[in-house]
């Protein structure tokens, strides 16, 4: 009788571990981003991106041609763009950086780090404009 309760216990557990799992969402945005731009150090091409917000503060970027990236973020300081959701880019010059990723979930966005890079270019006193994209939902 011991070995069933027992068994029974460790059963109960289990499912109380794959409702917790399966429950837990990965959110994120379709963008169509119309240039070139880096998530630190790393190029990406222009086109259709999917930027998805798993658990924790990391982003991670899949678009055309097996493109894709990985960084980690910060909850952002800036005041929520409206709409679905939104993705922001500091640009200097002709380059561009990931800079912001809004969900439609959320009121606090999440702010990616400067890379070296984009530090460098601010330090020259390249002019800085910031772009923010229109997204789409997407949850997985």
């Amino acid at each position: 009788m011991k070995k069933i309760a027992k068994q029974a216990v460790v059963l109960g557990c289990f499912f109380v571990v794959v409702v917790v799992v399966s429950s837990a969402q990965t959110v994120g945005l379709r963008v169509d981003i119309p240039f070139n731009f880096n998530v630190a150090e790393k190029v990406l091409p222009a086109g259709h991106y999917l930027i998805l917000a798993p658990q924790g503060q990391t982003l991670k970027i899949l678009g055309p041609n097996g493109a894709s990236a990985l960084t980690m973020t910060n909850p952002a300081s800036a005041s929520r763009p409206e709409g679905p959701g939104a993705v922001s880019f500091n640009c200097y010059g002709r380059r561009c950086f990931l800079s912001q990723f809004w969900t439609a979930r959320t009121e606090t966005g999440q702010e990616v780090a400067k890379c070296r890079l984009e530090k460098e270019l601010a330090n020259e006193k390249e002019q800085l404009a910031v772009i923010t994209l229109r997204a789409t939902s997407y949850q997985q």
